[in-house]
């Protein structure tokens, strides 16, 4: 596979803990935040074509992991020209996603 982009460390929050180490104790959505603050997602584009993401983690929500993969995949594909670029446009994407997903989780409750 061709990689397009390089891995992009996606920062929301400060470092986040080694996954070695539990997670804190508190609001469901601050830890889903949390974990996804640390995960690192790569997009390439294969020979055909095809665009493909991977990720060396999760949020812990399999759905918000495919909205990440999305809108990371999204930001490449609409020629995001520098790592910054990409970086800016996932880091709003980001919150975008964890904006939803609060709304969403706090009507489902």
């Amino acid at each position: 596979m061709t990689m397009l982009a390089a891995s992009i460390l996606l920062a929301m929050a400060p470092a986040a803990a080694p996954q070695a180490q539990p997670l804190p104790e508190g609001d469901p959505i601050t830890v889903i935040a949390g974990r996804m603050a640390s995960v690192s997602v790569m997009v390439g584009q294969d020979e055909q074509g095809r665009w493909h993401c991977s990720m060396d983690g999760s949020s812990g929500v399999p759905a918000l992991d495919d909205r990440l993969c999305r809108a990371v995949t999204d930001c490449v594909r609409k020629g995001a020209g520098s790592e910054a670029d990409v970086t800016q446009c996932v880091t709003r994407s980001k919150s975008t996603l964890i904006e939803k997903f609060t709304r969403e989780a706090r009507r489902n409750s």
